[in-house]
């Protein structure tokens, strides 16, 4: 009899091994399409007959574990390489809006504008006395002056943008590490326990690679499960439960730093390493800047220059010139003007090198075009024309690394699926093959069944 009973609960294994792995196979079918999702398999193995003796040979069957398909080499190739195609796309995005900034192809851009004024400037000298031509040189100057402010304006408004977002990165890598920090208790918890925590795995590497489209980061696990954190140089964001909050402290030019919430004082900046906020910290500190640092120097040498020669010359009622443009304040070509008086009366301009109206000083300062002005400017025309060219050649290399970037990860990617991902086509196959041997299981408990009934019906 006791075989028998042997034999039912062999069919009661089979039946709850069956179930459980149809549940596994279920799971992965209604998650196929779930982001981050790591496919699942129940284990099975035999089970050691409880009864040593050397006629027992049933064996029932058990689920050991519930596995998580994954590769960790390809988990943290993919976190490493989120930090290669956040801080790209930032470049990207940026370069490209502050090329259109400086587009010349329509014409009507600040090189065309150069040009125009400087020839306002020779054809005042060839009639120094018109009130056509003054009129036409003010305006010439005033548009300049104007599109210099705008392009200046359009810069600070980017850095302005980037540094918000710069924050708002901050808070959401905090928002990251803390639910790392939490995830780190519950699945060591979970583990200690026996309890399945694939779901609270998938989470957390969702996270990771979250937080490291922000900064790069290194993760090390730990035996109990845990995931420590860290910045590429080594400072702790994670560790295990604790997350060390980051902040952002505002420097004397008005843009922020990011620093730890518990030491703000010490910018950390050259430790964030790479991801979206390496991205929008370079390009506010050292692109968007360096292009207006640029724009400000053409604009700091074209106006001293003209003032230079202006004050040189006469005015058409005869009087020594003043200043043509207003000078420079502390926000430089964003202050860009053409001198109110000349603006009010175009007959202040000195278009003569002496009272009798010969348009030479206009002539001089028409002949600036192709002079080499000072700190590094050198002809205007040319640095502009460099300036432009500089720009274009970054936003060509900026696309080119993020369309790599993107190729990669996409590889790396298909990778995960192939490995991690949900094969519909195999789910249906698995769920056949379970579904089979649960029938047979079941056939096995109704086949014992009839036979201790048997035996029944003969005591």
């Amino acid at each position: 009899m006791s075989g028998i009973y042997q034999l039912l609960n062999t069919a009661k294994e089979g039946l709850l091994a069956s179930q459980v792995a149809l549940g596994v196979t279920g799971s992965n079918v209604t998650n196929a399409h779930t982001p981050g999702y790591v496919r699942q398999r129940a284990v099975l193995a035999a089970k050691s007959p409880g009864d040593l003796a050397a006629n027992n040979t049933q064996t029932g069957v058990e689920v050991t574990k519930i596995e998580r398909l994954y590769s960790r080499f390809v988990e943290f190739q993919m976190v490493g390489q989120s930090s290669e195609v956040g801080e790209a796309g930032v470049r990207k995005e940026t370069l490209e809006r502050i090329e259109t900034i400086f587009n010349e192809t329509n014409g009507g851009g600040l090189n065309e504008l150069m040009n125009r004024f400087w020839q306002a400037w020779e054809d005042l000298s060839a009639n120094p006395a018109g009130q056509v031509e003054r009129t036409a040189l003010a305006n010439a100057a005033d548009n300049l002056a104007g599109m210099f402010r705008e392009y200046a304006g359009e810069l600070h408004t980017i850095r302005a943008d980037l540094d918000t977002q710069v924050a708002a990165a901050v808070n959401e890598l905090n928002g990251y590490l803390s639910d790392i920090a939490s995830l780190n208790g519950k699945i060591v918890e979970g583990l200690s326990g026996g309890v399945n925590v694939n779901n609270l795995l998938d989470q957390r590497s969702a996270l990771l690679k979250k937080a490291a489209g922000l900064v790069d980061i290194q993760y090390v696990e730990e035996t109990g499960g845990a995931v420590n954190v860290f910045t590429a140089d080594g400072r702790s964001l994670v560790q295990g439960i604790a997350s060390w909050q980051l902040g952002v402290r505002v420097r004397a030019d008005g843009y922020s730093d990011v620093v730890y919430a518990d030491s703000p004082t010490v910018p950390i900046n050259g430790a964030i390493g790479g991801g979206k906020l390496a991205g929008l910290l370079g390009m506010r500190d050292a692109a968007a800047k360096g292009y207006q640092d640029d724009l400000d120097e053409l604009a700091k040498a074209l106006v001293s220059a003209v003032n230079a020669q202006h004050v040189s010359g006469y005015d058409n009622d005869r009087n020594a010139g003043g200043s043509f443009f207003e000078p420079l304040g502390a926000t430089g070509v964003r202050d860009m003007q053409v001198s109110a008086a000349i603006l009010a009366d175009p007959n202040r301009i000195a278009a003569s090198a002496t009272v009798n109206a010969d348009g030479d000083n206009a002539r001089a300062i028409a002949a600036i075009r192709d002079e080499i002005l000072p700190d590094g400017v050198g002809i205007p025309g040319e640095f502009y024309a460099s300036l432009v060219g500089r720009i274009g050649q970054d936003v060509s290399e900026a696309a080119r690394r993020d369309a790599h970037e993107m190729s990669v990860m996409t590889q790396m990617s298909n990778t995960w699926e192939q490995t991690s991902g949900v094969s519909i086509d195999e789910e249906m196959m698995n769920l056949i093959k379970y579904q089979m041997s649960y029938q047979a299981a079941a056939k096995l408990a109704m086949a014992a069944d009839e036979i201790l009934q048997s035996l029944l019906d003969l005591a």
